[in-house]
Order: structure tokens, then C-alpha cells, then sequence
């Protein structure tokens, strides 16, 4: 029978000599195992710091000067030369540069003369731009239609840099030091954001939760996932019932984990025996599948209640401000966050319609620098 060989000989086939002289302590498979967690961890720490600085909070800009506000345009004013206002403050009274708010790299500067059609002029471009994940932002990076949480999968910079308003990059742009942070954080948490009025009178009346204040909410954090909302300190049962402050907004369960709220649905009528998941009944009719609860216990047979499933479905009040509008009728043409309703747009080239902003389109003023 062969003798098992040390593990320090499986991982490095050393001369007898050497072998003799290393110490007993030491193991090449242990210390490679541990460099490489080492260098994770310093990769970690490079992207966690690399993202702190670009999302902390900006030194005030009130007392910025012009020259400093000058100097973060200084690349971007050699394209972009024909900008309505150089900020969305047209009173001149908040002097800012165009990374104050979009982020990007202001020293990519385009090259006297360059071409549109030029690759130095796409080579610019790509450097002073933040590019997203997905193709669909790059035919139409402010008017792409129907997102929804398309929007939410791309990346903090990429956002910021198409709409400073976002509710994912606000508290650095918008909300930045000695300029809306009160404002930015009502809106985070206002019931046009968290939606949490509709899911709780859905799921109250129709006995899937059993408190009538509501408890979920949509809200999203600034790598576009799902996150809590909590009062700080949480308020008093009084506060909550004479003013309506809610302690906890969390976001919506998954629908299969949830539990019927009135367990005599297991005597609806349907036909045959439930199915289970992922074992699907050959005799139920095409088209027709039955409706019934299963018999046995709570989350099994797809005994799960139909309101969480439904709320999840229908998304009845999506688009809301953590997400652009849908972009493909009137009334629905919009960016997310501040800018739904701080930038003008227009819903047709109409006169009648759309007054001044007609010209725009449904682009409307989000080509411009002009808060409305």
C-alpha cells in the first residue's frame, strides 16, 4: 500500500535539501491560500475606498470660485459649447463645474479641429463619459423607454453622470453640503417614493398582513438594491397614530415565501388536486390551470397568498421617483428623482400643448440647465 505523501510535497516538489531546511511550521499550500485571500482584501478595500470618495459628501460649493468651478469644465466645454446656462442656477448665484453634479473626467479635452466622425473625437468622448451596462441607455441615454428596473442595474457613476438627480446619487449632488440635503432626504422617504400606501391597503383589506399601518415600501440603494427605511429615533405609538409617522418601511417580500392571511381559501372550489412546483399536472386543461390552495401546509403546493404575488406582478404605481418614467406617452415623459419634477419637459412639439418648451419635443428641458 503507498504511503500517503505530505501535503507540503503535493503542492511543491522541493529538493530532499531544501525540504530539510524549511521550517516545520511551514506549508506552501497554506501560505498560497492565505496570499490570495490577502490580495482580495486589498483589492476590496481599493474599490470600497475608490467608491467612498466619489460618494462622500462634497466640501460646500457655495464658497467655491469661479476659477475652481472653471477648472471642472475645463474639458468638457471644448464639445460642449452651445449649454442654454453653465449650471441649473441661471441667477449665477451658485457657481458650480460640470463634475460637481455629473461626476465624469473634465481633462479629457477635445482636440482643436476633431471631427464628430474622428476616432480621437470618439476616443474623448469615451474617456470624459461614463458608459453604461446596458445598450439600450446608449441610443438613448435620457428618453430610453419603459426601463423600469433596467435603470437600477446600472452602475452609481453611470447614473450620476446622465441625471444628477437620481435619487441613488442626490445626497452627493443635489443633497451635497449647505445645499438640499433636507429637501433630498423628504423626498428618499415621501410616499412617491415608497409607494407604501397602495401595498398596504392591498394587502390589509384583503387579510394577507395583519397591521393596518403600512410596512413595506420601495426604496433603493445607491448600488440600486432594495434597502429598509427607518425613523431615526423610531417614533411613539402616538406620533405613528396622530400623524402617521412610520417606525420601519421594508421592501416586499417574495411572493412564494409569503402564507395565505385567511386559511379557509383551502376550501375554494378549483379542479383536480393542486400541482407542485416544478411538477407540472398533464391532465389540467391548457390554458385553464386550476386556482385551488393546496391542502397541506403554509408555502407548500403554492399555498402562498395571492396579494404578495400580485403586488409583485402588477406594480400598479411604477414607475416611481427611484425610476425614470416610462418615456412613450404624454404625461409619462420624465427623469427620476429630483428631476421628475425639477426639470421641464414637454409632451409634444405643440404650442397649445406644451407652451415655450413645444420646440423640445418630449425631450423637454433635459437637453437644458432650467429648474422649474
Amino acid at each position: 500500500m503507498n504511503e500517503r505523501v505530505p501535503k507540503t510535497e503535493q503542492f511543491l516538489d522541493l529538493p530532499d535539501a531544501w525540504r530539510s531546511r524549511l521550517p516545520r511550521w511551514l506549508n506552501f499550500r497554506q501560505l498560497a491560500v492565505s496570499a490570495f485571500f490577502v490580495v482580495l482584501v486589498l483589492l476590496f478595500a481599493v474599490e470600497h475606498r475608490s467608491r467612498a470618495q466619489s460618494q462622500a459628501p462634497q466640501a460646500s460649493l457655495l464658497t467655491q470660485s469661479q476659477a475652481e468651478a472653471d477648472r471642472k469644465s475645463t474639458g468638457c466645454v471644448t464639445c460642449h459649447v452651445s449649454s442654454d446656462e453653465p449650471t441649473m442656477h441661471p441667477t449665477g448665484t451658485v457657481r458650480l463645474g460640470c463634475v460637481d453634479c455629473h461626476g465624469g473626467d473634465a481633462t479629457a479635452s477635445l482636440p482643436a479641429g476633431a471631427a464628430t466622425d474622428s476616432a480621437s473625437y470618439q476616443q474623448v468622448k469615451n474617456r470624459a463619459h461614463r458608459q453604461p451596462r446596458n445598450s439600450v441607455f446608449s441610443r438613448n441615454p435620457e428618453g430610453a423607454e419603459r426601463v423600469f428596473t433596467k435603470w437600477l442595474r446600472e452602475s452609481y457613476e453611470y447614473v450620476r453622470f446622465v441625471n444628477p438627480g437620481d435619487l441613488r446619487v442626490a445626497p452627493q449632488t443635489c443633497g451635497t453640503a449647505d445645499c438640499h440635503a433636507a429637501e433630498v432626504l423628504k423626498v428618499s422617504t415621501s410616499m412617491m417614493t415608497h409607494g407604501g400606501m397602495l401595498w398596504a391597503a392591498a394587502l390589509y383589506n384583503n387579510g394577507s398582513f395583519p397591521l393596518k399601518n403600512a410596512r413595506f415600501g420601495e426604496s433603493y440603494s445607491t448600488d440600486g438594491l432594495p434597502q429598509s427605511m427607518r425613523t431615526v429615533p423610531p417614533p411613539t405609538p402616538e406620533e405613528t397614530r396622530a400623524k402617521g409617522i412610520l417606525p420601519e418601511l421594508t421592501p416586499l417580500e417574495r411572493w412564494e415565501l409569503s402564507q395565505p392571511g385567511n386559511v379557509l381559501r383551502v376550501f375554494e372550489r378549483g379542479g383536480a388536486k393542486k400541482g407542485e412546483i416544478g411538477n407540472p399536472n398533464p391532465e389540467e386543461e391548457s390554458g385553464r390551470p386550476d386556482d385551488k390552495l393546496g391542502e397541506r401546509g403554509f408555502g407548500t403546493l403554492l399555498r402562498t397568498d395571492p396579494v404578495f404575488l400580485g403586488l409583485q406582478k402588477t406594480r400598479l404605481l411604477d414607475p416611481l421617483l427611484s425610476l425614470p418614467g416610462t418615456n412613450d406617452q404624454p404625461g409619462d415623459y420624465r427623469g427620476s428623482g429630483c428631476s421628475a419634477c425639477h426639470v421641464i419637459y414637454a409632451n409634444d412639439r405643440s404650442p397649445e400643448h406644451s407652451g415655450p418648451y413645444a420646440r423640445f419635443g418630449h425631450l423637454g428641458e433635459l437637453w437644458l440647465h432650467l429648474v422649474g
